[in-house]
C-alpha cells in the first residue's frame, strides 16, 4: 500500500509539471501568433506555478510582452523563493521601467550575492536616469558595510553611472570623494578623467589625483591633452606641469605632439616636465 501511495504522489507531481509546461508553452505559442492579451493573461496566471522552470518562463514572457499590467504582476514576485527566477523578476522590472518597484529593488542590495548584484545593475540600467540617481543617492547616504554594498552595485552598473555620480564631486574634498573616485576609476569611462582634472589645482590632493589618472590608463589621455590645450590660454603653471607629468605616467604616445608644443616654454619647470614625460613615453 505504501508503495502504491508513493507512486500516486509522484504521478500527481508529474501531472502538475506536465500541466504547467503545457500551459506556458500555450502562452508562448499565443504570443508568437500575435495574441498578446491572451498570452499575457496566461503567463501572469503561471507566475505562481509550482515549477520554478515554468515560473521562470512566465516571468520572461510577461517582461517580453510588457504593457500596463506587466509591472504590477511582477512586482509582488520579489518575494520569489527561487534565486534564478527572482533575478529574472528583478531584470524585467528594470527593463519595463516599472518605477513603483525601484525603492524595493534598491533595498535588496544590502543582502545580495554577486549574481543578484549583476541582476540589480541590469535593472537599474534599464530604468535609466531615475534609477541611477536613486542608487547614487542611496550610496551617498549609506554608512559602513551598506555603503560598500552600494559602491559594488554602482561599479557593476558600469560607465552609465558616470553622469549620475559626478554630481557628488562638487563642493567636496578629494578625501570625501575617495570612494566616489574609486567607482569612477573602476568603470573606465573617459568622462571620469575630465571630472578629476579640476582637482589638480588643489595642492593637498594633486598627487593623489595624478595617481588616480594614471590608473585610468588610455581613458585619461584625451582629456589630459584637451586640458593642456586650454592651459595655453590660462597659464596656470602648476596645473600645466601636472598635466604634462600625467601624460608621462600614462606613456601616452598620442600626447607627444602636445608635449613638444610645450618644449620651448619660458618656464624651466615646464620644460623639465616635458623632457621627463617624453622620456617616459619614448624610453630615450
Amino acid at each position: 500500500m505504501l508503495a502504491i501511495k508513493d507512486k500516486m504522489i509522484w504521478l500527481i507531481l508529474i501531472i502538475f509539471v506536465i500541466t504547467g509546461c503545457a500551459s506556458i508553452e500555450k502562452a508562448e505559442s499565443l504570443h508568437r501568433q500575435g495574441d498578446k492579451e491572451a498570452a499575457l493573461e496566461m503567463a501572469i496566471s503561471l507566475l505562481e506555478d509550482d515549477s520554478p522552470k515554468v515560473r521562470l518562463r512566465a516571468v520572461k514572457l510577461v517582461g517580453k510582452i510588457g504593457g500596463p499590467e506587466a509591472g504590477p504582476a511582477l512586482h509582488p514576485r520579489l518575494a520569489e523563493s527561487d534565486d534564478r527566477v527572482l533575478r529574472e523578476v528583478v531584470r524585467n522590472l528594470g527593463s519595463l521601467q516599472y518605477e513603483p518597484a525601484m525603492e524595493d529593488l534598491a533595498d535588496m542590495i544590502t543582502e545580495s550575492n554577486a549574481d543578484m548584484v549583476r541582476a540589480l545593475a541590469d535593472a537599474f540600467k534599464g530604468y535609466g536616469k531615475p534609477g541611477l540617481d536613486l542608487i547614487v543617492s542611496r550610496y551617498d547616504s549609506a554608512q559602513g558595510s551598506n555603503r560598500a554594498d552600494y559602491k559594488d552595485l554602482l561599479i557593476a552598473v558600469g560607465p552609465e553611472i558616470a553622469d549620475s555620480i559626478s554630481k557628488l564631486l562638487k563642493g567636496r574634498s578629494f578625501f570625501e570623494n575617495r570612494d566616489t573616485f574609486d567607482i569612477l576609476k573602476s568603470v573606465k569611462n573617459p568622462r571620469v578623467a575630465t571630472l578629476m582634472i579640476p582637482y589638480l589645482a588643489d595642492e593637498e590632493i594633486a598627487d593623489q589625483v595624478m595617481e588616480a589618472m594614471r590608473h585610468l590608463g588610455r581613458n585619461a589621455a584625451e582629456a589630459t591633452i584637451t586640458a593642456l590645450q586650454k592651459q595655453k590660454k590660462t597659464g596656470e603653471l602648476l596645473v600645466t606641469e601636472r598635466l604634462i607629468r600625467i601624460l608621462g605616467l600614462l606613456k601616452a604616445k598620442s600626447g607627444i605632439e602636445m608635449l613638444e608644443s610645450y618644449g620651448q616654454h619660458e618656464s624651466g619647470r615646464i620644460r623639465n616636465a616635458v623632457e621627463n614625460s617624453l622620456y617616459q613615453i619614448r624610453g630615450f
